[in-house]
Order: structure tokens, then sequence, then C-alpha cells
């Protein structure tokens, strides 16, 4: 208990798990670490909190948790939100472009095959003739 008071002095009043930080930044991180596992999970943090927040930074890690200052989770927390409104656009683009892609080659048969019908009646109308 005396622990806790002392970091909450100290200012730090944001606080979270290894892994509970892993898996929420996670994706903050530019190499695919997916699979974390409880002993790789304090060096995920070291590195997440220096790629975004940066050696000088007020985050401190214990043995068990990572301790953060409130910019600091504001910082964090903006990356996180850019880099998944990016994926979400990505995602978008993606599904219209399916969608985009698959309409224009129902059109592009649908005008192969009315030019096919005219150029038989044409055909069909020359040789009655």
């Amino acid at each position: 208990m005396r622990e806790t008071i002392r970091i909450r002095k100290s200012g730090y009043p944001i606080r979270f798990a290894f892994l509970d930080f892993v898996q929420q930044y996670k994706l903050v991180l530019r190499s695919a670490l997916w699979q974390i596992k409880q002993e790789n999970a304090h060096l995920c943090c070291k590195q997440i909190a220096e790629s975004v927040i940066g050696t000088n930074g007020d985050w401190k890690i214990g043995r068990t948790k990572i301790f953060l200052k409130e910019n600091d989770h504001l910082t964090l927390e903006l990356e996180r939100d850019r880099i998944l409104t990016a994926k979400a656009l990505m995602i978008q683009k993606v599904i219209r472009g399916y969608k985009d892609r698959k309409n224009f080659l129902r059109q592009r048969n649908a005008a192969c095959m009315i030019q096919s019908h005219w150029r038989g009646s044409q055909c069909r109308k020359k040789y009655q003739l």
C-alpha cells in the first residue's frame, strides 16, 4: 500500500500490468510482435514506450507494471488512435475498391453482351436483304 502511495505522489497516476499494456498498444510497434509471452512482455513494454514516447519521457518500468504520467498516456492514446484510423481507412478503401471493381465487371460484361447482340442483329438484317 505504501508503494502505491509513493508512486502516486511521485506523479505516475497511470499504471498498466505488462500484458495489459502490450495488448492495448502492440499495434504501435512497427515490427510484428503479435505473439507476446509473459517473459517478453517487459521488453515489449519498453520498446513501445521508447518508440512512441522516447527515452526522455516520464515513464518508469517496475517489476510487474509500467507507470506513465498523464501526458505520456495521452501521447500513446493519440498514436494508437491515429494508427487505428489509418487501418480502418485502409479496410474501407479495399472494400470500396472490391465493390466498384465488381460493379465495373458486371457493367462491362453487360456492354459486351449488348454489343454482341447488336452486331448479330445487324448481320442478320444485311443477310435478309
